[in-house]
């Protein structure tokens, strides 16, 4: 595998070896099967369906309990489902969505979304932050470590920076009460500047408008009835027009939310062109590759 894929794979193994994950992964996996028909070759339309069945796959090992604990672990759980069918979806393209976790982002990148405020670092809410590798990522096989590649990559960035891409994915189990984290955060990072000379984006030299591209995404569930959400209601109102786009895991409905997939179309299109023949020829045959042999998506 090339480094990229060698990325993807510790991101999904370590999501896949979360202790949320294991209790619900059992519940999961059998629903989707069905839709991707495992046994026979995946076609990329099982995926694109795939995305508008999340939200009643997420549901089918709810509780329906929303005490703390609850709340946590059905907020872990989301994230992962969404990391892990991004992740997915993207099999064999420069693309790859990693748990904001340290030894998995490249140093530029941290920096970038990094906003000071003073000589104080704050950082974005960001669950999930999708990466666009340089073509250079992709030149030949990887058999190093995961800290030895993240150096690696960290050097590639630095050196390529303008030639990367990047969308922060925030992740929320619960519309009504989040919608305006992402919007504020989108602001911030679209602002040309701040009247306050002590704020501002990045640091060491790297910043997010520095980047090919850069966006601000949320996905939620929601854990609200769907039916119950309108074009007209606060909580979409709130994230209408951030950069990234809005999505949830049902299929998409007009003025509200989109599915899951819709990012993939919204965000990597430049990873969705370079798959040869296209995304649709292509996907297909590469995540049932993967099925026949590490299968480390565990469908």
């Amino acid at each position: 595998m090339n480094s990229i894929e060698v990325l993807r794979k510790d991101v999904v193994d370590e999501l896949m070896n979360l202790g949320t994950m294991k209790k619900v992964w059992p519940i999961w996996k059998p629903q989707i099967n069905l839709i991707l028909n495992s046994d026979n070759p995946v076609e990329s339309q099982q995926l694109r369906a795939l995305g508008n069945q999340l939200y009643d796959i997420f549901k089918s090992s709810s509780s329906g309990e929303r005490g703390q604990d609850d709340v946590s672990a059905g907020g872990t759980a989301w994230e992962a489902l969404v990391c892990w069918y991004l992740n997915l979806c993207l099999a064999g393209s420069r693309t790859v969505v990693i748990k904001a976790k340290k030894k998995h982002i490249p140093t530029p990148i941290s920096d970038s979304i990094t906003v000071m405020y003073g000589s104080s670092p704050s950082n974005t809410e960001s669950d999930l932050l999708a990466i666009t590798f340089p073509s250079e990522a992709e030149s030949s096989p990887y058999s190093g470590s995961i800290t030895e590649l993240n150096a690696k990559l960290s050097s590639l960035i630095t050196n390529k920076f303008a030639e990367t891409e990047l969308t922060v994915i925030q992740c929320k189990t619960n519309w009504n009460d989040n919608a305006q984290i992402p919007m504020l955060w989108d602001l911030i990072y679209s602002s040309t500047g701040f009247n306050n000379s002590a704020v501002s984006v990045g640091k060491n030299g790297f910043i997010s408008s520095g980047l090919k591209k850069f966006t601000y995404a949320f996905a939620t569930v929601p854990t609200v009835d769907p039916s119950k959400i309108k074009n007209t209601s606060t909580c979409v109102l709130r994230v209408r027009n951030i950069s990234g786009g809005n999505y949830w895991g049902r299929a998409s409905k007009p003025a509200v939310a989109m599915n899951l997939f819709e990012m993939i179309n919204r965000n990597f299109q430049t990873s969705l062109t370079s798959y040869i023949g296209g995304w649709n020829a292509a996907i297909g045959q590469i995540v049932s590759d993967q099925i026949d042999n590490n299968n480390y998506f565990k469908i």
